[in-house]
């Protein structure tokens, strides 16, 4: 893979942006969230990254296959259409229902077929019907490399796993993630299973983490012991964390090495955690 370079702007001066982003992401998960059946696990509504353009893309919709997409640093709006970008519109100085209604017709849908996905969201103008800001590029770019080498090293770590999930990201949290289950013909809540990801920071973290999840969480008393770095959460849920503030004490060479070891680490010790 060909690790970004992340450090440019502090983990922790990414708020504004990532929030930002987080409900741009709406719009791009609008489509699939409207148009698709809907799947019991809402994959329907998921996103995925587009390497070569830089782009957080949506879910392929309509007889033309046509997907949304999102442009962190410039925050433009994009409909692509195979590796072609067929339109775009800068969202500064937009509302969020413009911009839906923009997408709307640019993927020949009805103005009302699109509506943005129904869960609970983090407090950001924008969600009051304000307008995108300008401000935040440097951010914005920062955090588009975030979720760039996010989606290339979870995918690396679990590419050769068949339980793995496609490593995919989810416009609730806005995180990055693949679910490895360890038991087959159970339900979700039911078989154990190993989360692996990527958060831009949320209410846990105000800044970028990795993290390895084993669900059901174990006791908390028995945890065994991660590479250097990660830690144990475990005030209101269980998880390895790597934070972005962690790697960052590396050398920037040192940068995709040192997490690619600490979430292979965290995830034999959550594989531990199962075996005994």
């Amino acid at each position: 893979m060909i690790w970004k370079t992340v450090g440019a702007v502090g983990p922790k001066d990414l708020g504004d942006a990532r929030l930002a982003l987080h409900w741009a992401a709406q719009l791009v998960s609008a489509p699939g969230t409207s148009l698709l059946s809907p799947e019991g696990d809402y994959a329907h509504t998921n996103l995925g990254w587009n390497h070569e353009l830089g782009l957080l893309t949506g879910r392929k919709c309509g007889p033309e296959g046509l997907q949304s997409a999102l442009m962190f640093e410039g925050l433009e709006l994009a409909v692509l259409d195979g590796a072609l970008e067929c339109a775009s519109m800068r969202l500064t100085g937009q509302s969020l229902q413009g911009a839906l209604g923009w997408l709307g017709r640019e993927l020949g849908a009805e103005a009302s077929a699109l509506a943005l996905p129904a869960h609970e969201m983090p407090s950001h103008p924008v969600g009051d019907g304000s307008v995108f800001s300008e401000a935040g590029s440097s951010a914005r770019a920062e955090l588009a490399a975030w979720f760039a080498n996010a989606f290339e090293v979870v995918r690396a770590l679990v590419r050769d796993d068949p339980a793995a999930s496609a490593v995919r990201c989810w416009p609730h949290h806005f995180d990055v993630a693949s679910l490895v289950t360890l038991d087959s013909g159970l339900g979700a809540e039911e078989a154990r299973s190993i989360g692996i990801g990527f958060s831009p920071g949320d209410g846990s973290y105000a800044q970028p983490y990795f993290y390895v999840t084993p669900w059901p969480y174990p006791d908390t008393g028995k945890l065994p012991p991660l590479p250097e770095g990660v830690r144990w959460h475990v005030a209101g849920w269980t998880a390895a964390v790597l934070t972005a503030e962690q790697l960052l004490r590396v050398p920037r060479a040192e940068q995709e090495r040192s997490v690619s070891r600490a979430l292979a680490g965290a995830l034999s010790a959550c594989r531990e955690l199962f075996s005994t």
